[in-house]
């Protein structure tokens, strides 16, 4: 399993695909529940940009705010800390499936690889649809 997010540096190109593929998760929980990013930003009490980046993966939100996602969505934080890292090895998994390089490569090669923004959308929309 992957390092605890809490454990990650915030530089780590392990963090940076937290990131987005949080956001794709994001994505996938406020629409299940037929929300705009306008109505999930009111609900965090922050803007809808906030939001907006959030879900581009340009930005992380910090623990506070991460808590905050985790009580809009009716989950605890290791729910979604489990959704995120789940979404992540699978990821991982489809790339290098894709480009037959192994799954343990690194966070930086895989981030590199072209189309790894559509391989996250993909896998978190399909891990999101069996909850």
């Amino acid at each position: 399993m992957a390092v605890p997010k809490s454990a990650t540096p915030p530089d780590s190109e392990e963090a940076k695909a937290f990131g987005m593929v949080l956001g794709q998760v994001v994505v996938q929980l406020r629409t299940q529940r037929g929300w705009t990013q306008a109505q999930l930003a009111e609900t965090l009490g922050v803007s809808q940009s906030t939001v907006s980046k959030i879900e581009a993966g340009k930005q992380r939100p910090d623990a506070f705010q991460y808590g905050q996602l985790a009580k809009a969505f009716g989950m605890e934080v290791q729910q979604l800390d489990k959704h995120v890292y789940d979404a992540m090895n699978r990821a991982r998994d489809a790339v290098a499936a894709v480009t037959h390089k192994k799954s343990t490569s690194g966070w930086g090669e895989l981030l590199a690889l072209a189309g790894f923004i559509g391989i996250i959308a993909f896998v978190v929309a399909a891990v999101m649809r069996t909850l």
